[in-house]
């Protein structure tokens, strides 16, 4: 470009010396033909020549600086205009970077193409540490360095916000020993020639450090300090917007990692709730079970003893019986007698209203056999406790033939049966509390599994049966539905509260009833189990109803209830991602509890 433009001024020059030349020979061959003399031609050709060359070599200087003049504000301008492009590709680059640590690794580099430092680095603020570290990490060992917050200098950089350079210092500082020892202390450690404090609404956030230009002696031209200048204010608001970003990010990490443990917090609540609650409700289980076991281990106790008493008679008089059954009479109606006593259900059902008239019906015939007023009256006795009243001729024969051991044997024999019976009995009951209490403790059960509801509320009931009060009564409206992905204790629970709840309500209620229901609909296109529990009790208010979800919320007297129970219901449905619904007027409540019959499916 230079040749070329000093080309085409020295072409343009040329043509104006040319014409000068002509001009001025033609003025000395004027003067030849006017004066006719050779000396005064060549002193004028080469006076002529000698101007023209002195004035071309005057002109051509003043050209080459006007063109020197122009090409270097071109080059500053091309200069500035290749500056100002990068800078907006640097703002553009650095909108795209979070981390403080890549905005200020762009920085640096950015900063070092357009100054041609030797090095730049930013002594970033780190929190846990309460001091200045270096980024990028420098590949100079002695540059690994860092400064403290309440270093004397650093504190001076944080309330001055200003270019530092290296030789301004002694002017700057010369108020303030230590700082400038300490700055001189920072620019030698750092090994820079410019320092520049990066605050932010007076927060520093760091140092940007800046090592010796490349050429020019390491020094810097004021050009450079302005675009510093301009690089340094774009700088701070990306790297306090990537510090903030992060800071953000640590925050909302920190928050779910909050959220997570007060969640866990509450589940762990939830679960000592449901635990406290189920306690409060196993006391009050406990001395019914403990009366429900109490009363056929009771029966079991007295019936062995009793059959201990049957078993030693009859062997003490196994002689009696085997003398007495000599007789084909007596045989004959000692086996009738013996058969119909062992049988399980009586062929004669006697009504109650009858009996006494029927004892002295019998006991009158009984006197026709010739049996005295003690022995007729017994064997009526006994022929109607154990509804035989056809049998009384048997019996007769037994006491008229001097059997009465005979009779006393069956007699034995007969409250053996009756004994062992009762035991039999009284064990089954245990069994069948026992079983309840181990399918609603969910023992040798996983938590959560496939369930039949039916099975975990016929428990229930059975595990309350010595809480549901006497005339309250129980009507069940179960239909066959699949079994249900449910926590089978947790919903325990929630049968447990329910109906303890309709017991509650049933108080003062003449014919009290709760009618349990189960069946199977379809919401959404997804099949669901309805358990209602409703009674005939004196309803919920209005006013409450909406309340009665509240967690220390009751209506109960003071010592009764501690009002959880209802929430916990609450929350173990909606676990089961079910829900729960309460409809009640006066004479009528009725709570709905729907439960998806397949196993949800996780998000």
């Amino acid at each position: 470009m230079i040749s070329k433009l000093r080309k085409l001024t020295y072409r343009h020059e040329l043509e104006y010396v040319y014409l000068l030349t002509i001009l001025a020979n033609l003025i000395v061959l004027v003067t030849y033909l006017v004066y006719q003399s050779m000396p005064v031609l060549w002193i004028g050709i080469v006076i002529v020549n000698t101007l023209l060359y002195s004035y071309q070599r005057s002109r051509n200087r003043r050209k080459n600086a006007q063109v020197d003049k122009i090409l270097k504000k071109s080059y500053r301008k091309a200069d500035l205009m290749e500056y100002l492009s990068s800078l907006d590709e640097f703002k553009s680059a650095l909108i795209s970077l979070n981390e403080p640590e890549e905005v200020s690794a762009k920085i640096c580099s950015y900063i070092k193409q357009v100054l041609n430092s030797s090095h730049v680095y930013i002594y970033l603020w780190d929190e846990s540490s309460g001091a200045f570290y270096p980024k990028p990490k420098p590949d100079e060992v002695e540059l690994d360095i860092f400064f403290h917050v309440y270093d004397p200098f650093v504190l001076w950089l944080s309330d001055n916000p200003r270019v530092v350079v290296e030789h301004d210092l002694d002017s700057i500082l010369d108020n303030s020993y230590v700082t400038l020892t300490k700055g001189k202390e920072f620019f030698k450690r750092t090994q820079s020639k410019i320092v520049v404090p990066l605050v932010l609404n007076k927060g520093l956030l760091g140092i940007l450090t800046i090592g010796s230009k490349l050429y020019q002696n390491g020094d810097y031209p004021i050009d450079d300090y302005e675009r510093l200048s301009e690089i340094v204010e774009v700088s701070v608001l990306s790297l306090s917007n990537a510090t903030f970003y992060k800071q953000l990010i640590s925050m909302t990490e920190t928050l779910e990692a909050k959220v997570k443990e007060r969640t866990r917090e509450l589940e762990d609540t939830q679960s000592q709730l449901v635990m406290s609650e189920k306690m409060a409700s196993l006391g009050v289980m406990v001395a019914g079970i403990a009366h429900e076991i109490n009363t056929p281990a009771g029966v079991i106790n007295a019936a062995s003893d009793n059959l201990e008493g049957n078993v030693l008679f009859t062997f003490l008089h196994v002689d009696d019986l085997f003398e007495s059954l000599q007789n084909k009479d007596i045989r004959k109606s000692f086996r009738k007698l013996l058969v119909k006593l062992l049988r399980d259900q009586p062929t004669t059902k006697i009504d109650p209203r009858n009996k006494l008239k029927l004892k002295r019906e019998i006991k009158d015939s009984l006197k026709k056999f010739n049996l005295d007023e003690k022995d007729s009256s017994e064997a009526s006795n006994f022929l109607i406790d154990n509804s035989i009243p056809e049998l009384m001729e048997d019996l007769a024969i037994l006491f008229q033939l001097n059997s009465r051991n005979l009779y006393n044997i069956l007699k034995n024999g007969v409250s053996a049966a009756r004994n062992i019976k009762n035991i039999k009995y009284s064990i089954q009951n245990i069994v069948r509390i026992v079983k309840a209490l181990k399918y609603y403790s969910h023992l040798d059960q996983s938590s959560y599994g496939e369930t039949d509801l039916t099975d975990g509320i016929e428990n229930t009931l059975i595990i309350l049966h010595s809480q549901i009060k006497q005339g309250i009564e129980i009507e069940r409206d179960y239909h066959n539905i699949p079994k249900v992905y449910c926590n089978i204790d947790e919903l325990n629970q929630v049968w447990t509260n329910l109906i303890n709840n309709s017991m509650h309500a049933l108080k003062k209620i003449t014919n009290p009833k709760i009618t349990i229901s189960i069946q199977s609909v379809d919401l959404a296109g997804n099949p669901y189990a309805v358990v209602s529990i409703q009674d005939n009790g004196s309803g919920i208010p209005k006013e409450i109803v909406d309340r009665i979800w509240d967690p220390f919320f009751t209506t109960k007297d003071q010592g009764e209830g501690s009002g959880l129970g209802l929430g916990i219901v609450k929350g173990i449905i909606e676990k089961h991602k079910g829900t729960i619904k309460v409809e009640s007027e006066p004479g009528n409540t009725k709570f709905l509890v729907y439960l998806p019959i397949e196993k949800p499916k996780t998000d």
